[in-house]
């Protein structure tokens, strides 16, 4: 959900252009940014869930933010239903306004953690642009057999069914891999990889390690590191 090009069709062209939102106060609030990516089925909504709860940060589900714009009696979430339902691409430029609006609803929190965002490139540089860049970016990180069966058994799990197929879930990662490349090559030093594949909660405890070394430079999180 989400693409980099400019609007061609009417309907992309009726969604307003830019981000249309003063982001100065995110900026200046001094409140850390974390982005966990990776591809579907690695755990990224569990992940920010329960790392939300342990510092007090927002989590901002990516997926999400766009059904509950969605929910809304506008003409706006009447284009975005639109999209979603022919399988067209969210711009940019709305993903990295609805999420700069839902971190200013929450500047009362700690920080803020996004699952799922970005997924390529030119999300990350225009997030970068109109908000500023992340503190640290998770990339949880899985055997493509092994996001294939949990891909799966999502599937199985909310359908009772087998509701998919293995070539769609070949495609689907092969997707996430042409889009993640270029994407962790951006953020460079900012990247730190996690191993997935272990249970939630191993996988919970070595994200929060890399957490806390990011948090050690952040007033009220000095000691967050030597109390674990």
């Amino acid at each position: 959900m989400g693409n980099c090009i400019k609007p061609s069709d009417p309907l992309l062209a009726s969604l307003p252009r830019g981000v249309n939102v003063d982001t100065k106060a995110i900026r200046e609030s001094g409140l850390p940014i974390i982005f966990v990516i990776g591809g579907p089925g690695v755990g990224k909504r569990t992940l920010c869930t329960e790392v939300a709860k342990k510092y007090g940060f927002h989590d901002i589900i990516y997926t999400d933010v766009i059904q509950h714009e969605m929910t809304k009696r506008t003409e706006k979430a009447l284009t975005l239903a639109r999209l979603v339902s022919r399988g067209q691409l969210v711009p940019s430029n709305v993903l990295v306004e609805l999420i700069a609006i839902e971190m200013l609803e929450h500047l009362n929190k700690k920080g803020f953690i996004v699952s799922g965002f970005p997924r390529e490139k030119c999300q990350g540089k225009l997030f970068d642009k109109e908000v500023r860049p992340p503190d640290l970016v998770l990339m949880l990180n899985v055997r493509n057999s092994v996001m294939s069966d949990r891909m799966m058994a999502r599937s199985v799990k909310a359908t009772e069914r087998f509701s998919t197929n293995f070539e769609n879930i070949k495609a689907q990662i092969k997707d996430f891999h042409k889009r993640n490349k270029p994407l962790v090559k951006y953020y460079g030093t900012l990247v730190v990889v996690i191993d997935a594949e272990p249970e939630t909660m191993i996988v919970f405890e070595r994200a929060c390690q890399v957490i806390d070394n990011v948090l050690v430079n952040f007033p009220g999180f000095e000691t967050t590191a030597t109390e674990q």
